[in-house]
């Protein structure tokens, strides 16, 4: 149930996109909508933080494609390194805004992992701590009658004669 309603959310952005992504204007509606649909503090789950970074990477190309297209009109212009610069500048600062909520999803996603980690290593720890029933190895004839380790079945090698 969780995938699929992860997979119409992000079909729902992908529609919203590709309907819009002609115009500079929607680009910044995009954006924005991002940014009120994550308000800081607003990621606290695993599905909501893998949509935000998918719904994050089709801002980010909305973003891009504005960028790509403001640059192409600035080329006709006469003052074009003026134009272009402007049009980084917008770039820079919507990137800057898209990346607080990248940067948050991505924060949850890795204290998920590390309390996955810890946990593992919990349960790794709890099983060695426990108890084996039986030895692991089977001790059989007079070194379990005895208690004491068998003695060495190979005779000591004879004494060697002194030579005169």
């Amino acid at each position: 149930m969780k995938l699929t309603h992860w997979a119409s959310k992000t079909s729902l952005v992908l529609l919203f996109v590709s309907q819009c992504a002609a115009s500079a204007v929607s680009a910044e509606m995009i954006e924005q909508a991002l940014l009120d649909q994550y308000p800081a503090g607003s990621i606290n789950a695993l599905a909501s933080a893998r949509t935000a970074l998918t719904e994050v990477d089709v801002v980010r190309g909305a973003v891009e494609q504005r960028f790509a297209e403001s640059r192409a009109v600035c080329m006709n212009k006469f003052f074009m390194s003026h134009c272009v610069a402007e049009a980084k500048e917008i770039r820079r600062a919507a990137l800057h805004s898209i990346r607080k909520v990248e940067v948050e999803a991505n924060a949850f996603l890795r204290k998920d992992r590390a309390a996955e980690r810890e946990r593992t290593i919990a349960e790794r720890l709890s099983r060695a701590a426990r108890p084996l029933g039986a030895p692991s190895i089977p001790i059989s004839g007079a070194a379990r009658d005895s208690g004491n380790p068998a003695p060495d079945s190979a005779p000591n090698p004879p004494a060697q004669p002194e030579k005169p």
